[in-house]
């Protein structure tokens, strides 16, 4: 009489092996890694719809960056690295803008925070417009470092 059953054996060398396997895949995918990186991305493409926001605003204002003192004949948009959020410190993009034609929710519908450490008051994110008037947007990388975007 042939009998064609798996031993205890053996099953539980098919299940050692897959354990192995798996924990083997588990260290090449990585996780935290990954999901670093796609964080980091999401802080690229929050960077680069801030700056868009800003330039539709510039494109219907005659050229003029939002700012927040109410007064037409200056700008106190920011001209060194100032944090984004509505903390005191921080540059008020949000509600930067004239009275009809704010940033949130005119140009943007929500002011995008930094997926880890962003809130409200500071979004994690820094902007400025530099000497040759160009606007430059950061965040700090888990994986890049620095991301700046210029524009």
């Amino acid at each position: 009489m042939k009998n064609n059953a798996f031993t205890i054996i053996e099953l539980l060398i098919v299940i050692a092996l897959i354990g192995v396997m798996a924990s083997l895949m588990i260290f090449a995918i990585n996780p935290g890694t990954q999901l670093a990186k796609a964080r980091d991305v999401e802080r690229e493409t929050h960077l680069y719809g801030i700056l868009s926001s800003i330039y539709q605003y510039q494109a219907e204002h005659s050229g003029a960056l939002p700012d927040t003192d109410g007064d037409p004949d200056t700008s106190n948009f920011p001209t060194t690295a100032t944090c984004v959020g509505s903390s005191g410190g921080c540059f008020d993009l949000a509600n930067a803008g004239e009275v009809d034609a704010k940033i949130v929710p005119v140009y943007m519908a929500a002011l995008p925070q930094d997926p880890k450490t962003g809130n409200a008051g500071n979004t994690g994110y820094t902007l400025f417009v530099d000497a040759n008037n160009r606007l430059v947007a950061s965040a700090s990388g888990e994986i890049k470092g620095a991301i700046t975007i210029t524009r």
